[in-house]
């Protein structure tokens, strides 16, 4: 969920720079380069946010899908991070 975090600031950061370059390096008018700018926001946040549809370790990101819940969730193979299930799903109530 860290990764997650930095990534999606680090890409509005970048965004916020390459408006404010563009704005002042070409006689562009603002609201336009604004307005691309909150577009790129936009989908980039949705593309690195996609992976969160499905259950994935919140420590390294890798798929959890297929790994078995216990009472204090699921071991991530590839970390050994220990994930809580989303509280009011089903497999929340495996033993």
């Amino acid at each position: 969920m860290e990764k997650i975090r930095l990534r999606a600031f680090a890409i509005i950061v970048a965004t916020l720079i390459a408006a404010v370059g563009v704005i002042a390096w070409s006689t562009l008018p603002a609201w336009p380069v604004i307005g691309v700018g909150v577009a790129v926001v936009m989908v980039a946040i949705n593309r690195v946010a996609v992976r969160l549809d499905q259950p994935v370790c919140l420590g390294c990101g890798g798929a959890m899908h297929e790994e078995p819940v216990g009472v204090h969730g699921s071991i991530c193979p590839r970390c050994g991070s220990i994930n809580q299930p989303f509280a009011g799903s089903d497999d929340s109530l495996q033993a």
